[in-house]
């Protein structure tokens, strides 16, 4: 009986022990994966700085399930983010904390209507400053980081690209967020060869439909359309390689999004703030100002401005001054020059654009058929093609606008330097430092010209 108890004893001493190790080793393999995950989600040369203090130090040694820990309150800017109180919301918090939107640098007042669900304010000022981090990543230089590389080039893939969306009625949103996309990533790598910027578009048309499209083409069907340029494997490879460049940031505030807002918001009365999901206004409108927007972001000058500046820009030309203004609450002075760029091309679709609109007509899309929200909401558009992205603009017109702002640009100089040089022939002497010579009708007897000296040749 002592002997079996003794043996008994020395098996549950040798289980402990095997117990012990297996949870260090399951300790050790999680470190791994969480070191590996943070070298996956970020590119190398923007891995943050990771604390070396654990959590248990933090927690002044306390292991125990019935006196949770909390990890020490410290000095952040997302003040308004609370710390986790117990094991189970710790365990389900997220990764990445949303930034508090009251640090936006933005003054602009909320035009969104007050939300059961969440608050109107909030939800704008973190629109604004996903706005302005997606202007900061992407550079209108960039093409000085890639000497192959031409802003013709980046036309002619985004016009194919609009041909490829066409093709499968993919939505404005995918376009839109392929462009975001590729902007960003050749906005922080260098030298990229040309022969790798079919790949990169196709890629970026590739992960953006997989994000926004309910059923995206096949990944054969992205390579079918680069006639054999691009392979699946090659798609894959770059895929990972894109995603890491990106940060994997894959929701941008893209400029159709913010169209939608402010076309939204000058639809009509909302008193019901609960039908500000569904849209009511003029799928006809929403169209002109996309085209001028296709048009417009073709073009490498678009780098320069917020999405939200360029969807007021489009809204202006279409619609007024004053429904810009009220739907955007930007004041005339941050919203002049974007307005002002963009009417070269605003010419050219007003002059042009008509006739590609009506042509490139599509069935229209139903959705919601039958479902009774006509009781809720009167005036809710149920038709959807507008938001199907069409090839209405090439690139005949991208070069009559480009030449248009050109001689604006010209124009604008020539008047600078006329108004410079009338001032500086009203300054006085004294003010200018120069002697200006007397004008004809002073001279009293004409002189013979005075010639210069003759030279003679050193002997």
């Amino acid at each position: 009986m002592p002997q079996t108890s003794l043996q008994e004893k020395k098996s549950s001493q040798t289980y402990l022990q095997g117990g012990k190790e297996r949870q260090s080793l399951k300790r050790k393999r999680r470190t791994a994966e969480l070191s590996e995950d943070s070298e996956n989600i970020y590119p190398p040369s923007k891995v943050p700085a990771l604390s070396h203090v654990s959590y248990t130090e933090s927690c002044n040694g306390a292991h125990s399930i019935e006196n949770p820990c909390t990890p020490q309150h410290q000095t952040s800017p997302l003040k308004e983010q609370q710390e986790p109180a117990t094991w189970s919301e710790l365990r389900n918090a997220t990764c990445f904390l949303t930034p508090s939107g009251s640090n936006n640098a933005s003054n602009r007042p909320s035009p969104l209507p007050s939300f059961p669900w969440a608050d109107g304010s909030q939800v704008w000022a973190l629109m604004c400053l996903g706005d302005q981090k997606t202007l900061s990543q992407r550079d209108p230089q960039m093409f000085q980081r890639h000497p192959t590389l031409q802003p013709r080039m980046r036309a002619i893939l985004l016009d194919w690209l609009i041909e490829v969306c066409e093709v499968y009625k993919l939505h404005r949103e995918t376009y839109y967020l392929a462009m975001d996309y590729i902007d960003r990533y050749l906005s922080t790598h260098q030298n990229v060869p040309k022969s790798q910027l079919q790949l990169i578009g196709i890629t970026c048309l590739f992960i953006a439909a997989k994000v926004e499209e309910i059923y995206p083409p096949k990944i054969a069907e992205f390579a079918y359309v680069t006639d054999g340029a691009c392979t699946e494997e090659e798609i894959l490879g770059k895929e990972l390689i894109i995603l890491k460049g990106l940060g994997w940031n894959l929701s941008p505030m893209t400029a159709p999004g913010w169209l939608n807002i402010y076309m939204q918001i000058e639809s009509g009365d909302w008193s019901k703030p609960n039908v500000f999901i569904y849209p009511q206004y003029s799928g006809l409108q929403y169209s002109q100002a996309a085209q001028l927007l296709d048009l417009a972001t073709l073009d490498e000058g678009s780098l320069k401005f917020p999405y939200s500046h360029i969807a007021a820009g489009a809204i202006y030309h279409t619609q007024g001054r004053e429904r810009a203004l009220r739907a955007s609450h930007l004041s005339w002075e941050q919203l002049a020059p974007c307005v002002k760029w963009l009417t070269a091309f605003a010419s050219t679709v007003l002059e042009d654009g008509s006739q590609f609109l009506l042509r490139s007509t599509i069935p229209p899309v139903e959705s919601n058929s039958g479902s009774g929200l006509k009781a809720t909401v009167p005036n809710i558009v149920m038709d959807e093609s507008h938001r199907i992205q069409t090839h209405v603009v090439d690139l005949n017109m991208l070069e009559k606008a480009q030449q248009r702002l050109a001689e604006e640009i010209l124009l604008v100089d020539v008047e600078e330097t006329d108004v410079k040089t009338e001032s500086d022939r009203h300054s006085s002497p004294n003010e200018s430092g120069l002697l200006t010579p007397p004008s004809s009708s002073q001279k009293t007897s004409p002189t013979t010209p005075s010639l210069p000296p003759q030279l003679h040749p050193y002997t």
